[in-house]
This record gives C-alpha cells, structure tokens and sequence, in this order.
C-alpha cells in the first residue's frame, strides 16, 4: 500500500481527471467504484463549473455560453483549485482562456476576463478608515522613506485594449450590433467595497505611482517610477489626489532598510 499523501494525490488526481481508469483499485468497500468515483467527479465538476460561471458573467456573454461552458470544465479539471479558499479560484482562468481558440476569436478576451476578475475580488473588500493630508505633517523630514498602506479593495491594472469601454457597454446592457475594438493601451485604477466598484482610467504616470505605492514601494522610490516614464510628472499633485482619494489608510514610517526587512 503507498504512503497516505500518494494514495491522496492519485485519489485526487483521478476525481480531477476527465478520463480516470488506472486508480479506481484503490477504491475498497462496496461495490462498483466506478460508479461511486463518478459521484464525486460530478459533484467536484458542477461545484467548480458553477463557481467559474459565476465569477465571469461578462466573459460568457462576450464568447458565448456553450464556448464559456466548455472552457470552464476544460480548466476545471486541468487546473483545479490548489487552496481551500473557493473565493481565490479562477484568477488563472484569462490568461488560459486566451490561449484557446477563443483568444483568436476575440484577442482581448484574456484582459476583458482580468477586468471582470478584478471587479468581482474587490467587491468584496471593506473600506478603512482614510488618512488625511495632515497625517503626513509629521512625516515631512522623511517623507521619502515612508510606506503607504492603501485600501484593500484598490487595484491597478494595465490593458493593451480598451476593454473597459466593452465592460461598461455590458454592465448598462448598452450593446449594439457590432463592436470593433482596436488596440490601445490603457492604465486602470479599479476600486471595490461592500458589494460595489467602480474602474476609471488614469494618465500612465499617476497609473504607476498609484500601482507602486499599492505594491508596498516608499513613496520616494514610486515617485522616481513615475518619473522615469513620465518626466514632468508632478508628484505633489499627485500624492495629493491619491491622499484627497482617500486611497491611503496608514503611513508607515519605517526606513527603506526597516521596510526591506
């Protein structure tokens, strides 16, 4: 008999297996474990087919719901969950989806599903309270070096198609006959809390000081970010939006060293 963790693994393997066969013999205790293992390979399948239609509405009306239905089981069972957090599953789903014959179909189908992603994971954030300009007075003489903790439900997010135009044609059940999308790079900031959410494009310099502050980087080092692509940034008025945003839930005085530690 192997060890408990293999038995597991290949238990597991054959649940998530579209065509099981080689480990139904470690199946003791009654009879025709086929069609008991085919009881739980059901209910693992409907159980994560309906979690995957549920998080991308959008994405099964743009390719369609049979398309949607097969992608879905096909990822289901190639790529199961890997955390007990039902919550967390599907966010490698855009990117595989494009690599099917529905990336050719719609070529912005992998950003159009990261959107939709993204708007229904901060959905479910809770706003903290906001700190306001004067939090930072006491902060002056080293104002480089400090960290802002942001908001949970906010996220920032880099498109090569005006996908958000699409999105928001969808959720007003705005859409006419024919849509052409042409390529175009866009900076969105998506912002969630308590069941709503809201996304908004940014100009690419506020995009990257706001993504790198998010991403825990001291507000000197976003600023010099923003200013390498962009060189006339202004960086004053734009701590002063994101602050005014009420973006920022703490400021975090450590040095650049206490914060690489």
């Amino acid at each position: 008999m192997p060890p408990l963790a293999e038995v597991q693994r290949r238990l597991r393997d054959a649940i998530a297996d579209e065509n099981p066969s080689s480990d139904v013999p470690l199946l003791v205790g009654g009879a025709e474990p086929r069609r008991r293992l085919a009881i739980h390979r059901r209910h693992f399948e409907t159980s994560l087919v309906g979690a995957l239609l549920d998080k991308f509405p959008a994405t099964t009306w743009l390719i369609g719901s049979r398309a949607m239905l097969e992608a879905v089981r096909a990822f289901a069972h190639l790529h199961p969950p890997s955390t007990p957090c039902i919550a967390e599953y599907g966010g490698a789903f855009p990117h595989w989806l494009a690599g099917r014959r529905e990336g050719q179909e719609f070529p912005y189908v992998r950003w159009f599903a990261e959107l939709e992603w993204h708007l229904g994971q901060v959905s479910i954030a809770i706003d903290q309270p906001a700190v306001g300009l004067e939090g930072f007075a006491e902060h002056h003489d080293r104002l480089v070096d400090v960290v802002l903790v942001t908001q949970p439900g906010a996220r920032y997010f880099a498109s090569a198609w005006p996908i958000d135009e699409l999105m928001r044609r969808y959720l007003a059940d705005d859409v006419p006959d024919q849509y052409a999308l042409s390529p175009e790079d866009i900076w969105v900031e998506i912002y969630g809390s308590r069941g709503s959410f809201r996304f908004d494009r940014l100009e690419h310099g506020e995009f990257l000081f706001r993504e790198a502050i998010t991403n825990g980087v001291p507000l000197g080092a976003a600023a010099e970010h923003a200013l390498e692509a962009v060189g006339d940034f202004d960086i004053g008025a734009a701590l002063q939006r994101f602050v005014m945003d009420g973006c920022v839930t703490r400021i975090d005085s450590r040095t650049r060293q206490g914060a690489a530690d």
